[in-house]
C-alpha cells in the first residue's frame, strides 16, 4: 500500500475510493443518491488510471532519483521570490497578518498582491517549497531545511492557505518517495494523528459555524445525530462527499445542455490566468456546477464540464487530463532529472485534490509542474558561448 501511493495515478483511485466510502454513509438527507451513469463515469476512469497506473510501474518510468540541485541556486531563487513578495507588501503599504493582530482593516488576503504576479509568485513558492524539501531529503543540508521553513513565513503573512496546504501535501508525498519503509508502529501514529486532525477540524468548524447550524442547513439525519459517532466529524463526511453531491446534482439539474466547446476548453482546460483575465474582455460566458447549497461550493473536477456538454463534459475532460498526466510522466520530466520526484509529487496532489475540483485550471498549483518542467528541460542543456 506505502509503495502504491509513488505513482500519481494511483492516487486518483485511492482519492475517489475514500470520497465515495465517505459519501455511502449517509449522514446528510441532503445529498441525492449516487446514479447508474454516475458508476458507469467512474468504473471506466478507474480501469483507465488503473492500467495505465500498472504500465507505469512495469516500465518503471518512477525512481528514487535523488535531487542534486545547488544549495546555492535554490537559495538563489528563494531570495529572487521574497525580493518580490517585499515589492509587493510595498505597493500594497500592508502586511495582512500586522493588521488583523492590531485590529485594523487593512486589504483583504483575497485581495492582496499585484494581478498577474501575484498568480506567478504563488505558484513558484509553492513549487519552490516542494523541491526545497526533495533536495533536503537528498542531502540532508540543513541549511536547506532553514530555506524550507522561511519559503512559509509569505503565506503566513497574507494567509495564503494554499501555500500551506500544497507545501505540507507535496512534502508528505516527497517524504514517501524518498522513504524506504514505514513501521507499522509509525503507520498507527499516522492513522491517529489523522483522525485527531479530521476531529480538531470539526472542532474549529462548529466554533466558526456556531454549532447546530451546520446540522440543520446541510440536513444531518436522525440517525447520525442520535448515534455515539462525536459530531465533530461530520465536518469532515461534509467536505469530503459534496463534491460527489454537487456532481450528481449537477447532472440531475443539467438536462439538453446547450453544448458550448469554446467555453469548456476556455474555463476548464485553460489556466485561470488566462480565463479569469480574458473571459470577459473576449465575451465567452462562464457556466458553473449546481451546487445543493450556496456554502457547498465544489463538485469534484468534473461538474462544471457537465454544465458546458453535459455527460460529454467529464468523459473528454477525463481523457484529456490523462493525457497531460501522462506526457508528463512519460516524456515531459525525466526519472534521471533532479525535478523527478518534485513533479511526482506535486501530481500526486493535482490528481488527489481533483476530488474537489479542476486543479488543473487553477494557476498556483498547474504552474508548479510548468517549473518542473522547464528547469527539467534546461539542466540538460549546456550553453556555450562562441567568440
Amino acid at each position: 500500500m506505502y509503495r502504491l501511493l509513488r505513482n500519481p495515478l494511483y492516487i486518483y483511485l485511492i482519492g475517489f475510493s475514500i470520497s465515495f466510502l465517505v459519501y455511502i454513509l449517509n449522514w446528510s438527507s441532503l445529498y441525492p443518491e449516487i446514479s447508474t451513469s454516475m458508476i458507469i463515469f467512474f468504473t471506466i476512469t478507474f480501469f483507465c488510471f488503473g492500467c495505465f497506473g500498472l504500465a507505469i510501474s512495469y516500465l518503471k518510468l518512477i525512481q528514487r532519483t535523488y535531487s542534486k540541485t545547488k544549495t546555492k541556486q535554490i537559495i538563489i531563487s528563494a531570495f529572487i521570490l521574497l525580493f518580490f513578495y517585499f515589492i509587493e507588501f510595498i505597493v500594497e503599504g500592508d502586511i495582512p497578518l500586522v493588521s488583523k493582530l492590531l485590529g485594523r482593516a487593512g486589504v483583504h488576503y483575497m485581495e492582496f498582491g499585484i494581478p498577474l504576479l501575484h498568480g506567478i509568485l504563488i505558484s513558484f513558492n509553492s513549487f519552490l517549497i516542494a523541491h526545497t524539501f526533495s533536495t533536503y531529503l537528498s542531502t540532508k543540508n540543513k541549511l536547506l531545511l532553514k530555506v524550507y521553513f522561511l519559503l512559509y513565513i509569505p503565506a503566513l503573512l497574507f494567509f495564503s492557505r494554499s501555500i500551506l496546504m500544497l507545501g505540507l501535501l507535496t512534502s508528505v508525498f516527497i517524504y514517501i518517495h524518498y522513504s524506504e519503509k514505514l513501521r507499522f508502529k509509525n503507520q498507527l501514529k499516522l492513522v491517529f494523528l489523522g483522525v485527531l486532525v479530521l476531529y480538531l477540524f470539526g472542532v474549529l468548524g462548529n466554533l466558526r459555524s456556531g454549532g447546530d447550524y451546520i446540522y440543520e442547513q446541510s440536513k444531518a439525519t436522525e440517525k447520525f445525530m442520535k448515534s455515539s459517532i462525536p459530531k465533530e466529524f461530520y465536518w469532515t463526511y461534509l467536505y469530503v462527499a459534496s463534491p460527489l453531491a454537487n456532481f450528481q446534482n449537477t447532472v440531475n439539474k443539467t438536462e439538453r445542455v446547450k453544448k458550448d466547446f469554446v467555453g469548456f476548453i476556455f474555463y476548464e482546460n485553460l489556466p485561470q490566468i488566462i480565463s479569469k483575465n480574458f473571459g470577459q474582455p473576449l465575451h465567452i460566458p462562464q457556466r458553473d456546477l449546481v451546487r445543493l447549497i450556496p456554502w457547498l461550493t465544489v463538485g469534484t473536477t468534473y461538474a462544471k464540464s457537465v454544465s458546458y456538454l453535459g455527460w460529454l463534459g467529464p468523459y473528454l475532460l477525463f481523457i484529456l487530463n490523462l493525457i497531460v498526466y501522462l506526457a508528463i510522466i512519460m516524456f515531459m520530466v525525466p526519472k534521471r532529472s533532479n525535478y523527478h520526484i518534485t513533479t511526482l509529487s506535486i501530481l500526486s496532489v493535482i490528481i488527489l485534490l481533483n476530488i474537489f475540483a479542476n486543479m488543473l485550471v487553477v494557476t498556483g498549483i498547474s504552474f508548479q509542474l510548468a517549473y518542473c518542467v522547464i528547469f527539467a528541460f534546461f539542466e540538460r542543456k549546456k550553453f556555450v558561448l562562441k567568440t
